[in-house]
């Protein structure tokens, strides 16, 4: 996976085999993309403590509508809005590794 860095050398993303992620993609930046071959689908990390106001009112949001969730200890990876055929646990892991990488 190749990390993606803005213009202050902060990872904003990553490219891998057939695919990138981005973390916001959106102005109020509270959420990001995953394309993966012909799928893609939106994302966020969510945590009932720690989220900022307008993060939980997407999460109250995206609740009602098709959704997945995986939970990692307390802090939720959402998926909203797929388009494509991946399944939703193949585009969480994706993530999840991406969250590793960025950390490690």
């Amino acid at each position: 996976m190749e990390m993606l860095l803005n213009e202050n050398d902060i990872v904003v993303g990553a490219s891998f085999t057939n695919g990138t992620i981005q973390d916001y993609i959106n102005e109020e930046k509270t959420y990001g993309l995953l394309r993966h071959e012909e799928t893609t689908v939106f994302w966020f990390l969510f945590n009932k403590i720690e989220s900022t106001d307008d993060v939980k009112e997407l999460y109250s949001h995206i609740i009602k509508e098709e959704h997945f969730i995986h939970d990692d200890h307390g802090e939720e990876i959402v998926l909203f809005n797929k388009k494509g055929d991946k399944k939703f646990e193949d585009l969480v892991k994706l993530i999840d590794d991406y969250l590793n990488d960025e950390l490690g």
